[in-house]
């Protein structure tokens, strides 16, 4: 049995990308999907209410999971990733930064994909933020303003969409040079 899949940094790698980062995935999906199939039309009524307060809570959970996500890559996944290796190591894969720039095909992980994980998961995070005091400062509006609805929508949508390009290029990086 291999025990560098149990490591400390495995570990916290699959809880950042797995667990964090998938579950935040999934709630804003649903988040998404109840935005535009809950709508309302008509004035609110206490199941559109009802419906509010739920949706409301699904977007707080998915902001904090997002946040979580952010903050264990920001300070426990990164210092790991870019650790400066001793001098004259031939043997690179304990040292994910130094292994992607010491192959031409595999530059651009560190050059592009890991500069974007470094910058754009934040915006992520403060978006679905944004959305979700919207959600639990406007509750049944949220439903019921056609507007306000369209506004969380894309902004949900864009919020979506920049941590599902994140999270494959974590799987790129990941694939290439794990932090075992």
């Amino acid at each position: 049995m291999d025990n560098r899949l149990f490591s400390d940094r495995s570990v916290w790698t699959m809880i950042h990308g797995i667990a964090l980062g998938g579950g935040a995935l999934i709630a804003l999906a649903a988040a998404l999907f109840s935005l535009r199939a809950m709508r309302a039309t008509d004035p609110p009524s206490e199941a559109t209410q009802h419906q509010a307060r739920y949706l409301a809570w699904l977007l707080m959970v998915a902001a904090a999971a997002l946040w979580l996500t952010v903050l264990i890559g920001t300070f426990v996944s990164f210092p790991a990733y870019r650790a400066t290796p001793p001098e004259g190591l031939a043997d690179l894969s304990q040292y994910p930064r130094a292994l992607l720039r010491s192959n031409p095909g595999t530059v651009w992980l560190h050059a592009i994909a890991m500069e974007l994980k470094e910058h754009v998961p934040w915006i992520a995070a403060m978006l679905a933020t944004a959305v979700a005091f919207i959600a639990a400062r406007y509750r049944s509006a949220l439903l019921t303003d056609k507007p306000l609805n369209g506004m969380a929508t894309t902004v949900l949508g864009i919020c979506f969409a920049l941590a599902s390009i994140v999270g494959v290029l974590g799987i790129f990086i990941n694939k290439v040079a794990p932090l075992e």
